[in-house]
């Protein structure tokens, strides 16, 4: 609903589904010849009289009036529109809008007989993509988000090819190999709920989906398989090197292993020791086929492609006896920091000792004998302690790994030793560098000054227990002997003498 209160345009929501009202927040507010354009949250742009508001007179003490939109139009039923411009083509004027959900839309709001129809330009993820993958057999790539939704790109052609909407993020994604489908046409793709979803990328007209042809924009997506192995994200799936096998990883710190045939069925799975960051099977290179597990925590778990036929799955899925090797890796920076050090005391030793023998042939060559040679007094500098052994508590994450030759693989790691990060400014009040340099100093007369007072009061409580001795002294002496008060000052100040020298 749009107000009017207090000489100010404002806008109010009513109760959700109202006609006057937009379904949800209204993200924009424009002005334009005359008019309020209200751009909503829920796909509508709404028109308003701005000079019904201007001259409107308010009728009860509330200071609002409730009034009708002029027009009004959808733009989509999924789209929240974000922030709307108004741009000039050939003398027409089009409004170019921005949704939420990832679109460009080019809009005609002129609300006459030949208005035309809003038009999507552009679409692309609202957000990171979490997962990319390339067909194995031509120039296409697939991507997904947590937008929920999974895109397919001609990455030569610069277009879009297709598009699927699920009921949550996508978050791992692998192309199934030409071993497995020769036209390359599925996709696994894995999602936050730890479903893992199959899904075949096909052409209507059976032409194969070839990048850069014209008829690639009759290619469809449509769901082939859905399966549940996870209890939560999905983070990594991985064919087997002769296709035979499906491995899907999650956080739930399970790696779950299918048949791949038309329909996959689970074999079963396995509990690793932490959430799984990354799979990679072993190549055809290699004797035999293992899957490498790495964890986000650091281990790296090693096993062999699981038989389906030797496992009963009659009470669980989960495998007990598959032969396992982890892998636990520690930091060996300080280590070789600390040999590097004592490799650089020995090179400075070695030098010193060649420097003296250079010096001892010099002093032989000139006509002295060993006894005669007075060697110059070693300063005696005490070596400084070798850098201590320090190994992080917490190892550093696993990026990703993949195999080399058989029997090693490579890791890459976040953060390996990563010395402590410098302290940041954030306080917006902070001193500058001048400011700080005279703060500085006026600390240090400030401190000498308040030393100096320090000092004088400590001489001065001094003096006065001298002075308190005197006199006391003088009141214990016979009335005979004792002195005139002036004469204990005189005392007292050629005392206060004797202990300023």
């Amino acid at each position: 609903m749009l107000l009017w209160e207090g000489g100010l345009i404002k806008v109010e929501l009513c109760r959700p589904g109202h006609k006057n009202c937009h379904n949800g927040p209204i993200n924009q507010l424009v002005l334009d010849e005359g008019e309020v354009l209200t751009v909503g949250a829920d796909g509508y742009i709404r028109v308003w009289d701005f000079e019904t508001i201007d001259t409107a007179d308010v009728v009860d003490d509330s200071g609002l009036i409730e009034m009708e939109h002029m027009n009004e139009l959808l733009v989509g039923k999924n789209v929240n529109l974000s922030y709307m411009i108004k741009i000039h083509e050939r003398g027409e004027p089009y409004w170019y809008a921005q949704d939420f959900n990832g679109a460009i839309w080019k809009l005609d709001l002129s609300f006459s007989n030949v208005t035309h129809d809003p038009e999507c330009l552009f679409t692309f993820h609202s957000g990171k993509i979490e997962a990319m993958c390339t067909s194995p057999v031509t120039y296409i790539m697939a991507t997904t988000a947590l937008d929920r939704s999974l895109r397919i790109y001609d990455f030569v052609g610069n277009v879009q090819l297709a598009e699927m909407k699920f009921k949550q993020g996508g978050t791992a994604m692998t192309w199934a190999p030409t071993v497995v489908n020769p036209k390359g046409g599925i996709i696994a793709v894995g999602f936050q709920d730890g479903v893992v979803r199959l899904i075949e990328l096909y052409n209507p007209k059976g032409l194969p989906v070839v990048s850069g042809r014209e008829y690639t924009a009759d290619a469809t997506l449509r769901l082939k398989q859905a399966f549940k192995p996870h209890t939560t994200v999905v983070t990594s799936l991985a064919y087997e090197r002769n296709g035979e096998i499906l491995a899907t990883g999650s956080r739930d710190k399970t790696v779950f292993f299918f048949t791949v045939e038309d329909k996959y069925d689970p074999i079963g799975f396995i509990s690793v020791p932490g959430p799984v960051q990354a799979l990679q099977w072993s190549p055809l290179s290699h004797p035999k086929s293992t899957l490498l597990i790495l964890c986000e925590n650091g281990i790296v778990v090693q096993i062999p492609a699981p038989n389906p036929g030797d496992y009963d799955a009659a009470s669980t899925y989960k495998i007990r006896d598959l032969p396992t090797e982890y892998f636990r890796f520690w930091s060996i920076k300080s280590r070789i920091l600390r040999e590097k050090e004592i490799e650089r005391r020995e090179k400075v030793k070695e030098e010193k000792e060649k420097a003296k023998q250079k010096w001892i042939k010099e002093k032989l060559e000139e006509g002295k004998t060993l006894e005669e040679i007075v060697f110059p007094e070693e300063e005696s500098a005490e070596e400084e302690p070798l850098p201590e052994i320090f190994v992080p508590e917490t190892p550093s994450p696993i990026l990703c790994g993949f195999y080399s030759e058989p029997g090693k693989f490579w890791l890459s790691l976040r953060g390996l030793d990563t010395e402590k990060a410098a302290d940041d400014i954030e306080d917006p009040t902070a001193f500058s560098i001048e400011n700080a340099k005279q703060k500085k100093e006026y600390d240090y007369i400030m401190r000498a000054a308040e030393q100096k007072k320090f000092i004088k009061r400590q001489e001065l409580f001094t003096l006065r227990h001298v002075f308190q001795d005197l006199v006391q002294i003088n009141q214990d002496l016979p009335g005979h002997m004792q002195l005139d008060r002036s004469v204990c000052k005189i005392l007292f100040f050629s005392k206060k003498l004797e202990i300023n020298a």
